[in-house]
Order: structure tokens, then C-alpha cells, then sequence
């Protein structure tokens, strides 16, 4: 386990991973006492070290202003294929202006600016209404694809170019896209398939409950009638306590997709769907497998698909109104609990005394990475980004 320390910052995490080459990138965000909220990023070495070749100490964290009222959450990383680092994430109201999507470009030595990219290597997106970013892609060609909210009515599919401007080829002229879904809808995660088309997962608002919305568009941003009949899957309609976290393909070309489900008491749910977008019945009970039962409520933060096509999910177990147990199930290709994975499928983490979790991704030599946070940990204060690393 490596530990970043946040400073005297008393609140942030790791929400997003990156494997460059032989480095790791985290990338997330962190609050000072006295206000405002900025962009961190940490460069590792393979052994977990900070990379002291990485701005002089490994870290880095920026802003989009000096002024404590700003405040700015990164809650993805890529890398571009000259080494640039991107952050992705969105900045809140500032100033009058509205919520806009946030990117940085961080030079392979750690600085920022002097690549063209934005106004000194920063660059705020607006699109005319309150945007959030809950994740991201650096895409094979440079480009740079976000997904999140547009207010709390839409969901929100957004492309720039190389140099973090908006991209009008995507959904051409605009550059984005949103999704009215329910009452409200906004996305939690995005992926590209096999094909380079973009899976998008979320959540919608209904009138009596919440409901999985998983989506595919083209490469260039058009909804997929071939997915769903009109490029949308609604998923939990039957219980109405559904809430989707994650999406990832699998390699046999199905989607998997990864929440909860249960509302104030919820437990960690999969479904699984073929190309078309209809239930994968092979897969738990007619697509959908829950559990593991009577664990104790359990809310999912992220998942991945194992290369043999075992899923793992992540997230956090609630022990009191203030301490929560990270939490990791591992499911099987065919959506069973894995029963040979931790006890009865379940493993719990240790991250501090006050950890959390909030990502995962996989590592090459058949290993995942975890990121999240120590928050206000013992001894000491301030807030400690962390990254796992864990044999699968």
C-alpha cells in the first residue's frame, strides 16, 4: 500500500488510475481547512515509491484560481502518446460563472503549460449550463472523452480535442451529447467496446426509485440503434432501487455493468447484457446477479472484468454513521459469488482508520490497483491519498 500525504488537507481521495509504461498515475482531489478544493496528482514507480522525477516530489496540485472560494474535483487520469498526463473533472460555480468541465495537462516532468494545451496547460469547458464530470478517457488518438451531468436533469457525453478544446466533429456541430433519462439522469462511467464505440453507465431518477441506464453511442457520438433499438437500456425497473457505478466490456463482446441496489440498506449488484443490449441469461438470474447475502449493506464504487472473465466489484461497507470497511466481491463469469475469493467472497481492506475506497483498474502481471483515501488519519492530520496494489 502506498500512502500520498494530502498535506493539512482535511478531505479528498484518489478516484482515478492510470498505468503509463512503468508508472502509475493517481489522480483525485483534496480540501483545505479554510476552503476551496484542488486537482491532486501522484506519479509512482512500479515498487509504490513516488517518483521524485515527477515535479520534484512525485505530487503535484493545481487550481484554477488562487482563491479559496474555487473549488475543482479530478476524478480521472489518462496519459496522451507523447506522455502528457490529463486530468479530468469539472469546477463548481465560481465567481458568477457556472460549473464548467476541468482539464489539465501535466508535461512528463511535472510541470504544467507549454504544450498548447488550453491556457497554460489548463482548460475549462463550458457549455452553457452546470456541468459535472464523474469520469473520463484519454482516447488512442489523443483525444479526450468525459462523461457526467448536465444540471440534474441529463446525462452528459463530452469530447475534446488533443489540446483540451472542445471537439465539434463529435456529435457534430455541438461536441457533446445529453440524455434525458426519468425525472433526472446523470452518468457515473465510461468505456470504449472492442469496435471503439462508447458504453456509458448511470443512473436515472424515477417518480418511486432510481433505475441503471447504460448507453452506446458511435465513435462519434450518434446513440446506437443496434443497442437497445434506440441506443439506451433501462435495467432495474423491477426494483426500482437500482444505481449503476461502472461499465467495462468483456472480451466474449457482452457489457457488464456494476452498482447496488436496496437504497439505504444496499448490496453490490451485476448485470450482464449481449451486444444487442438484451439480457445475458446465461449470466446470475436472467442477467443479474446480486449478493453476497447477509454481508451487511455494501455501496459499490467501481468495478473491473477480470481477464478470465471474472468481475470484480469494489466498495464500501458502512460500520457506523461515520466508518465504513472497504470492500471487495469477486463474482464468476457465469455471475455466482466466488466462494474461493476472501471469506464466502468477500474481502475487506484495510486502508487506515478512516479509510475509504474509490477506484479500481487493472495492472499488468495479473494484479488491480485500488485507489482511495486515509481521511484526517492516525497519527497525525491531514489526509493521505492511497494506492493498493493486490494479486488478483
Amino acid at each position: 500500500m502506498a500512502r500520498v500525504s494530502f498535506g493539512a488537507d482535511d478531505d479528498g481521495a484518489f478516484f482515478g488510475l492510470d498505468v503509463a509504461g512503468d508508472r502509475i498515475l493517481a489522480a483525485g482531489w483534496a480540501a483545505g481547512g479554510l476552503g476551496g478544493v484542488r486537482f491532486r496528482l501522484a506519479r509512482l514507480t512500479t515498487s509504490g515509491r513516488l517518483d521524485p522525477t515527477f515535479g520534484g516530489s512525485g505530487t503535484r496540485g493545481t487550481g484554477f484560481s488562487p482563491a479559496i472560494s474555487d473549488t475543482s474535483f479530478a476524478v480521472a487520469v489518462g496519459h496522451q502518446s507523447d506522455g502528457g498526463i490529463v486530468a479530468m473533472g469539472h469546477r463548481d460555480k465560481f465567481h458568477g460563472e457556472s460549473a464548467n468541465i476541468a482539464l489539465v495537462r501535466f508535461e512528463p516532468d511535472g510541470s504544467i503549460g507549454g504544450s498548447g494545451f488550453g491556457t497554460d496547460g489548463k482548460s475549462l469547458i463550458d457549455l452553457g449550463g452546470e456541468e459535472s464530470v464523474t469520469d473520463g478517457l484519454v482516447l488512442p488518438n489523443d483525444k479526450i472523452l468525459v462523461v457526467g451531468g448536465r444540471g440534474s436533469q441529463e446525462i452528459l457525453i463530452a469530447r475534446a480535442t488533443r489540446t483540451g478544446a472542445l471537439d465539434t466533429t463529435f456529435a457534430a456541430p455541438k461536441g457533446y451529447v445529453t440524455v434525458p433519462v426519468g425525472v433526472s439522469a446523470h452518468a457515473r462511467s465510461v468505456a470504449l467496446d472492442a469496435s471503439g464505440r462508447i458504453l456509458v453507465a448511470g443512473t436515472a431518477d424515477l417518480d418511486q426509485g432510481t433505475i441503471m441506464v447504460v448507453l452506446r453511442l458511435t465513435a462519434d457520438g450518434v446513440l446506437d440503434p443496434s443497442f437497445g433499438g434506440d441506443g439506451v437500456i433501462e435495467a432495474g425497473r423491477d426494483t426500482n432501487r437500482e444505481r449503476a457505478v461502472s461499465v467495462a466490456p468483456s472480451a466474449d463482446g457482452t457489457i457488464v455493468v456494476a452498482g447496488d441496489t436496496g437504497g439505504d440498506e444496499p448490496d453490490f449488484v451485476v448485470r450482464r447484457f449481449l451486444a444487442d443490449g438484451s439480457p445475458d441469461l446465461s449470466f446470475g438470474s436472467e442477467g443479474r446477479a446480486e449478493g453476497p447475502r447477509h454481508a451487511g449493506s455494501m455501496r459499490a464504487e467501481d468495478m473491473v472484468v477480470l481477464p478470465g472473465g471474472g468481475i470484480l466489484v469494489v466498495g464500501n461497507s458502512p460500520e457506523n454513521e461515520t466508518i465504513v470497511s472497504p470492500v471487495l466481491v469477486r463474482y464468476t463469469c457465469d455471475g455466482r459469488v466466488d466462494t474461493t475469493f476472501g471469506v464466502h467472497g468477500i474481502l475487506r481492506v484495510y486502508l487506515g482508520e478512516n479509510g475509504v475506497l474509490h477506484t479500481v483498474r487493472l495492472h499488468p502481471g495479473n494484479r488491480v490497483l485500488l485507489g482511495g483515501a486515509d481521511v484526517g488519519m492516525t497519527p497525525g492530520p491531514g489526509t493521505y491519498g492511497v494506492v493498493v496494489r493486490m494479486w488478483m
